[in-house]
Order: structure tokens, then C-alpha cells, then sequence
């Protein structure tokens, strides 16, 4: 029986990377998401699995796997670019504007070389932009019941 090309025989964690590097380029991010994740429990863990698994999980709008694997990309190298740099662009494409800004600074500080640091001061400079036109919402830093207890309080 012919193998199906979505779902190719893997030798190793090396060949499940090479397979899903090239899905993700073709824009077939179902494919890379489920390669990667082969290639995770095949003893790929590494920063840079990690962040593409996150912006593939990102692409595909599944967010909260996306924030997973990126945190977990930072944790594991609290140093490198591109998972700070793609958490930071998460939050931001997000709108939640203090942990993009967070994330995209201490991106500038691992950046390498000039495009790196190019491409995260377009995006601070972008995130600045919107904080002009941004229409402030609800942080829930005090949730609303707790306005009831307030009043309750100061009514006796």
C-alpha cells in the first residue's frame, strides 16, 4: 500500500524536523504541527522545535497551545531571539500590550545582528502606533465583585 505524502515513514527526530521544516514553508501547518510533534517525542526537545511548533500553532489559531510551546521555548533558552521574539509578536497581534512590549525588549537585547534588531524595533515601533489609537479596556485587575463588597461595607 502506497504511503500517503501527509504522513511520511520516520527514521528519526532529525528526519521528522526536515519533513515538517518543509511542510511549514508550504504553508501546510496541520502537517508540520503534527511532524514537530513527532519529532518531540522522538527527542527533538529543543528552543527552536518549540518556537516553530508555536507559530504554527499560532497560524492556525490555536493560541493557547501557540502560548504554551513559546513559554516553553523561553524557558528553555531565556536567551535566544526568535522564541522571545515570536511570544512577543503573539501578545502583540493579541493586544495585550505590556508582555508584547516585555517580550520584544528583551528580544532586542538577545538580537544578533541588525536585521534581528531591525525587525523587533518595527514591530515596538507598530506596537507604539496602536497605543495612540488603542481604546483602553478592562484590565480585570479588580474584578467587579469585589465594587459589590465595597458598597456593601460602606453602607453600614
Amino acid at each position: 500500500m502506497p504511503r500517503s505524502p501527509a504522513s511520511p515513514f520516520l527514521r528519526d527526530a532529525q528526519q521528522a524536523l526536515e519533513h515538517a521544516q518543509r511542510a511549514f514553508e508550504r504553508g501546510r501547518l496541520k502537517e508540520a504541527i503534527g511532524l514537530l510533534e513527532q519529532a518531540l517525542k522522538m527527542g527533538a526537545e529543543s528552543a527552536a522545535v518549540r518556537t516553530m511548533l508555536g507559530i504554527a500553532y499560532a497560524r492556525t489559531y490555536q493560541v493557547d497551545s501557540a502560548l504554551e510551546q513559546l513559554d516553553r521555548a523561553v524557558a528553555l533558552d531565556p536567551q535566544s531571539f526568535e522564541p522571545r521574539c515570536a511570544l512577543g509578536e503573539l501578545y502583540m497581534r493579541l493586544c495585550i500590550p505590556d508582555q508584547a512590549r516585555e517580550q520584544l525588549e528583551r528580544a532586542l537585547e538577545c538580537a544578533a545582528n541588525a536585521p534581528e534588531r531591525a525587525y523587533v524595533q518595527g514591530l515596538l515601533k507598530e506596537e507604539r502606533l496602536r497605543e495612540h489609537r488603542r481604546i483602553h479596556r478592562p484590565n480585570f485587575r479588580r474584578p467587579f465583585w469585589l465594587l459589590h463588597r465595597r458598597e456593601e461595607g460602606n453602607q453600614e
